[in-house]
């Protein structure tokens, strides 16, 4: 199951072992880390991204867009804002809702994570929650985890959804107007018209960004799978399904 996860530690020592867990459970076949990134609360309260290179190489897979815009949301308004560009996001608030991440989260993470205090940031797909838990409860972490919600139609739809409605309204009531509404109506109707294409291609694009990033998660689980034998293959293989079967449930709900 796609889960994002953050855990606490209180200083950075604790954090790099953290890291090294992550990377075990990994070769265990325990969970699949599809991003990770390190941050420490600093006496502003804004947040600092620690550079990862040495202590937590993971790769990012298949484009993944919340763990940056979950590291801007904790550290307040302006953070969000950096988080995003540090990311390159774009829509990162959907990819939040997507990810199942709510102020509540968002403001028990923050409840935790004091200054000084430091913090792995990772979006996962786990199996059961014990064997993390329980090796990061040793060094003192402290986990949150979101499952990824099962939101089907995102905020642009919804604008997709009010453009056509409008649009169907205008041209009932231009059918009884006056003529020297006629051009204001049609310009009303044509800038909707705008509206409607824009709203379309941000869909588009963000369901080939969606399908782009299942496939190279399971292109990325497929080649760990077939260097793995037993278990640990078999939980790779069920990974693998649960995220295809996932996405074309979406797919499906349009």
């Amino acid at each position: 199951m796609e889960k994002m996860i953050v855990i606490v530690f209180d200083d950075r020592t604790k954090a790099n072992a953290g890291c090294e867990i992550l990377r075990q459970l990994e070769r265990d076949g325990e969970i699949s880390v599809y991003e990770a990134q390190m941050i420490a609360k600093e006496p502003s309260g804004s947040i600092q991204y620690i550079d990862n290179s040495d202590t937590l190489a993971f790769p990012v897979i298949g484009g993944t867009t919340a763990v940056g815009a979950l590291v801007g949301l904790l550290g307040g308004p302006l953070g969000a804002l950096l988080g995003g560009m540090a990311g390159g996001l774009i829509g990162s608030i959907g990819d939040l809702v997507h990810a199942g991440v709510t102020d509540e989260f968002v403001n028990d993470v923050n409840t935790a994570m004091t200054v000084g205090k430091f913090a792995l940031v990772a979006d996962v797909s786990e199996d059961w929650v014990t064997p993390l838990d329980a090796r990061m409860e040793e060094i003192g972490g402290v986990v949150f985890r979101r499952t990824r919600s099962e939101v089907k139609r995102m905020h642009h739809d919804r604008d997709v959804a009010a453009h056509r409605a409008e649009m169907e309204q205008l041209k009932a009531e231009r059918a009884q107007a006056r003529a020297d509404r006629l051009a204001k109506i049609d310009a009303t109707i044509d800038a909707l018209r705008n509206k409607l294409g824009n709203a379309i291609e941000r869909d588009r694009s963000k369901v080939l960004f969606r399908q782009n990033q299942r496939d190279a998660r399971i292109q990325a689980l497929q080649a760990k799978a077939d260097q793995s034998q037993g278990e640990i293959r078999r939980r790779l293989k069920a990974r693998i399904a649960e995220i295809r079967g996932d996405y074309e449930e979406k797919a499906a709900a349009g």
